[in-house]
């Protein structure tokens, strides 16, 4: 997380400090991964390069393929974790691709943005297109 708050410049006091997650893991029935918790408190509602929207709850929507949905991109590519085993901070990402395919990465949720947002070589990655990286709060006044 710190690596994140590094590569977006994030300076912002946390977004969400006061989320109860002991009620948002009870109406998911499991505990959730600590890297995406800090990432929810920290960031709040809003996107990465304005282009990987965080969700501030995991979607269920594709919970019978075991997979728990923590962002989104515009272009329709599903965030995921594989939801496997009893300890959450071990769940693999998978990307759910427009097309439905799945494409697994072994690493938790802030690592994989960190990756994306430097890593020129990754598969969806998006240091191609922007040479500074950001986080873009969407509940932001101004």
């Amino acid at each position: 997380m710190e690596r994140l708050i590094r590569i977006t410049g994030w300076t912002q006091p946390a977004q969400r400090p006061d989320v109860d997650w002991a009620e948002v893991e009870s109406s998911l029935g499991t505990a959730l991964p600590n890297d995406y918790k800090r990432m929810v408190e920290a960031f709040g509602v809003g996107a990465f390069d304005g282009y990987l929207d965080l969700n501030q709850e995991p979607w269920t929507d594709l919970r019978k393929d075991g997979l728990l949905i923590w962002a989104g991109t515009e272009h329709e590519d599903l965030y995921c974790w594989r939801a496997d085993g009893d300890d959450p901070d071990r769940w693999p990402v998978v990307v759910r691709s427009f097309d439905n395919k799945d494409a697994p990465f072994d690493c938790q949720a802030a690592e994989f943005v960190c990756r994306i947002l430097i890593d020129p070589h990754h598969p969806f990655t998006m240091a191609s297109y922007f040479d500074t990286h950001w986080f873009m709060n969407y509940r932001e006044s101004g």
